[in-house]
């Protein structure tokens, strides 16, 4: 029976939880004392193959946020499975897969065999983990069949305060294949992974029974290793597919069973996972994270005792940012002596208790007249056991890195002063000066004071003159002086109403008056191709249809005047085909066309016998053109006198097009 395979990708979405993962195959050192593990919210993982076994580290770069495998130590003389933590003694206990022996490992890699359990030899152990009381080692008892399916067949628990470590079995006879299981680190219930049905179970330690009150929400296929952090979170290594790597990290809501892929990571095989939750935490958030200078902001430490115990004469300390100053103390539920005063750059609490739970102080800190940057730092817990590392750095929740810096970035106004020159135009009766265009993305966040004292972002004005405004952020500021000046333009046509034929051609010709420098000019109209220049004073325009041009000018201070020109355009759609020619006449009448409007078009001209045979057919050619009428033959022939039926489609300039038929009798 081979171990569980388990893979894990790494992305830690709590606060103060770094991922580890430790694969542990270990090297067994009977002469050297076992030195117990430190409790900082570790994830454990063993790995196992059929030559080899490792320990190893699995952490997060803080620069790619690219999980990868620190070994501790790579050659390792047991296999193990179905591994739980101990808070009690701070040790792992598993088992060896191969012989059903009981293995306490430690902190250096070394392993210490315990006893030779009792377990059933046709029985795989893939999924265990250690009550959170220590009492128990918790295993879950596998039996597989030759056409792949398995199932959970007992729950086995080992009595690890029994110096004979004596067993217990529980017939369990579920069809759930449960890879790994893992206490709530508080609520002491025990959770398993059923990859059978890819959904969340909890088991009863007791009876065994196993109940499935979760749908399956967006969760993995198959999960080998399952552990809690400190906070309750619950995290799951697994694949995607039936036949994938796991090597997949899933946070699983264990109220709500719903599974969400957080990160993929480095491929992992033959393995186990455990964690050690039972600890003290300690995040830490600000809000906002963006502020200007000279603002008050609030710090919020979140402290998370886990350790099953309370801890005494504890002493915390944030050394602030520099420009920072402490302002006062927002809550409080942990009481103790309050070391720092109004103005002070730290905070410091210190000898007060810290019960099991969760708990949160908050400050209020003002961010001082400090430039535009990122500013981030650590706050500290001190006084722990030994057994808990000592101190404890704060952590940011916002980043997948454990023991990383919270940070609040200060901005500024994006600009100095500036000095703007503006125009009341001759036809504007007031002006409206906007102050928040110079306060960029902050425009809704600054404080705005005009020279009156007003303190709107916009300014009305009616008469030229120097009006002054300072924008406020913070202690940042920046001064804008408006210089409002009169000024004015104006546009005439030539011309202003025109009809023509359609066809026709007209000259726009406009004057401008303008107190500027500059003056520049703009055509417009429904027709802007009619138009040949559209910032030419003066253009010929040849429109098709009815049409409105209008001319705007502007100067180079924004002031802006507009005159329209209507053209009407007059459309002849009388067309008229001849019912009699003679060829031979010499004259106008010597050839058979149409006569119309100029410009008009026949998309095709086509003349037929009396029987239907086409005689004669003409495309794209222009009305009145005698050249490209009929001349009465057909293939070089004259054609005899008589009655002729013709047909033709005709297309007027402005894309109009209509049919016409008719006879004509041709006479020699």
């Amino acid at each position: 029976m081979q171990p569980k395979t388990i893979q894990f990708p790494i992305r830690y979405v709590q606060p103060k939880l770094m991922i580890l993962l430790v694969g542990v195959f270990l090297f067994f050192r009977p002469a050297v004392a076992q030195v117990p593990f430190t409790c900082e919210d570790q994830f454990f993982l063993t790995f196992t193959t059929d030559n080899s076994a490792s320990l190893n580290e699995v952490v997060i770069d803080p620069q790619t946020n690219a999980v990868f495998f620190q070994s501790i130590n790579s050659n390792l003389l047991y296999g193990v499975n179905a591994a739980g933590y101990r808070s009690v003694d701070n040790y792992i206990y598993c088992i060896d897969p191969g012989t059903r022996n009981l293995i306490r490992l430690d902190a250096n890699g070394s392993a210490t065999v315990l006893k030779a359990l009792p377990l059933d030899n046709f029985t795989a152990y893939f999924a265990g983990d250690v009550t959170p009381d220590g009492k128990y080692l918790v295993l879950i008892g596998t039996v597989s069949f030759s056409n792949g399916v398995s199932f959970a067949s007992e729950l086995v628990k080992v009595d690890l305060e029994d110096p004979n470590y004596g067993v217990t079995t529980i017939d369990m006879n579920t069809n759930a294949q449960i890879l790994d299981i893992a206490f709530h680190p508080t609520t002491e219930v025990l959770y398993g992974y059923d990859s059978n049905a890819q959904e969340l179970v909890r088991i009863n330690i007791n009876t065994g029974a196993v109940s499935s009150p979760f749908p399956s929400q967006s969760a993995p296929v198959t999960t080998g290793a399952l552990f809690f952090d400190a906070y309750g979170n619950l995290f799951a290594y697994g694949s995607t597919s039936a036949f994938g790597d796991q090597n997949r990290l899933f946070e699983i809501n264990p109220e709500t069973g719903a599974a969400t892929l957080l990160i993929s990571g480095q491929p992992a095989s033959s393995s186990d996972g455990c964690s050690c939750p039972y600890t003290v935490e300690l995040r830490k958030t600000v809000e906002p994270e963006t502020s200007a200078p000279c603002s008050d902001i609030e710090y919020t430490f979140e402290f998370v005792n886990t350790s099953r115990r309370p801890h005494l004469g504890m002493r915390f300390e944030d050394v602030l940012p520099p420009g920072f100053t402490f302002v006062s103390v927002k809550s409080n539920p942990l009481n103790g002596n309050v070391l720092s005063q109004a103005g002070d750059d730290f905070f410091l609490l210190d000898n007060f208790s810290l019960p099991e739970g969760i708990h949160k102080i908050t400050i209020v800190v003002n961010t001082g007249n400090v430039g535009p940057g990122v500013y981030a730092n650590q706050a500290v817990l001190y006084n722990l056991p030994s057994s808990l590392g000592g101190e404890r750095l704060s952590d940011n929740p916002k980043t997948l890195i454990k023991g990383d810096s919270t940070r609040v970035t200060i901005i500024g106004l994006p600009l100095d002063n500036v000095d703007v020159v503006t125009a009341l135009c001759n036809n504007v009766p007031e002006l409206v000066l906007d102050g928040s265009q110079y306060a960029g993305t902050l425009a809704n966040q600054v404080t705005y004071k005009w020279s009156d004292g007003s303190s709107n972002s916009t300014f009305t004005v009616d008469m030229p003159g120097t009006y002054d405004l300072t924008l406020y952020f913070g202690c940042d500021s920046t001064r804008v002086s408006f210089d409002v000046v009169a000024s004015s333009i104006s546009v005439e046509l030539a011309q202003t109403y025109f009809t023509i034929a359609l066809g026709d051609s007209i000259m726009l010709e406009a004057t401008a008056t303008n107190t500027g420098n500059f003056t520049q000019y703009q055509w417009n109209s429904e027709e802007s191709s009619s138009i040949r220049c559209l910032t030419c004073p003066e253009t010929i325009a040849r429109p098709f249809n009815d049409q409105i041009y209008t001319m705007q000018v502007e100067n180079e201070l924004g002031c802006i005047d507009t005159v329209q020109a209507r053209v009407t355009v007059l459309k002849d759609r009388n067309i008229y085909f001849p019912n009699v020619f003679t060829p031979d006449s010499g004259d106008e009448n010597s050839a058979f066309y149409g006569f119309g409007s100029p410009f008009t078009t026949t998309n095709y001209f086509s003349i037929f016998s009396r029987w239907g045979e086409k005689l004669y057919e003409t495309r794209g050619a222009l009305l009145n053109d005698m050249s490209l009428g009929w001349d009465g033959t057909y293939r070089g022939k004259d054609m005899q006198p008589g009655v002729y039926i013709w047909m033709a489609e005709v297309l007027f300039l402005d894309g109009t097009k209509a049919f016409y038929t008719g006879d004509v009798t041709l006479i020699r």
